[in-house]
């Protein structure tokens, strides 16, 4: 009941922006605009479900980080999209990830954490053995010819602080979209990142889910089918 409820407020408050329809755009767009401090920030619209069955457009906002890469922050979206954020997470259980994120090349993405703690391996520094990363690669039938999303999932515990990474691909990296959380001290963490993706033509597609804390990295590969 919440993740509809979150769903009919997001798409009551983006009536007069988006767009929603059965039929997909093929790729996302970019509106390029000026911020008040005279920077370029970029708003990318692209496709996502509306959790009724058919596609609505979403905005997302996103800055550059002056090294070439544009970067999603919950805090600096419009009020609809972090509704929509906060209902694609609700959909996997999930709320919307504090870390920073960032789209390869036209993609874009939404990331998600589940339990998530710091400090619960103790004040003293754990060995290295509760050092661990389990990850799962999207896998399944994918639809041919309209833009869909792409999951993978994330779990892992870290005896120190430091960054934790997370990259989902689709089509051999074509479409990507990365996930960066820092920690202040040991922590556990969960989640799920997601990509948008199109394929024009019915192949298998190859996916992957790769995540790296301080002291171990973790990787998985796995295969669709677009039909």
């Amino acid at each position: 009941m919440m993740v509809k409820r979150v769903a009919v407020a997001f798409l009551v408050s983006l009536a007069m922006a988006a767009q929603a329809s059965a039929a997909e755009s093929s790729s996302s767009t970019d509106q390029f605009v000026t911020d008040a401090n005279g920077d370029t920030d970029v708003i990318r619209r692209s496709q996502w479900s509306d959790f009724n069955g058919a596609s609505v457009a979403v905005d997302q906002l996103l800055k550059s980080d002056g090294f070439g890469r544009l970067i999603y922050r919950y805090d600096e979206q419009t009020e609809a999209t972090k509704l929509y954020h906060q209902a694609i997470c609700e959909s996997v259980g999930m709320t919307p990830s504090s870390g920073e994120g960032t789209a390869g090349g036209s993609a874009s993405g939404w990331a998600c954490e589940g339990e998530s703690a710091e400090g619960e391996l103790g004040h003293q520094r754990a060995p290295r053995s509760v050092d661990w990363v389990t990850t799962t690669a999207p896998s399944g039938q994918v639809p041919v010819g309209v833009t869909y999303h792409s999951p993978g999932q994330m779990r892992m515990q870290s005896s120190v602080g430091g960054q934790r990474r997370a990259t989902v691909g689709v089509d051999n990296g074509r479409c990507t979209y990365t996930d960066v959380k820092h920690f202040s001290g040991a922590f556990t963490d969960s989640g799920q990142v997601f990509v948008a993706c199109i394929v024009h033509q019915s192949r298998f597609v190859n996916t992957s889910m790769d995540v790296c804390i301080p002291r171990r990295c973790g990787s998985h590969r796995g295969t669709q089918f677009a039909r």
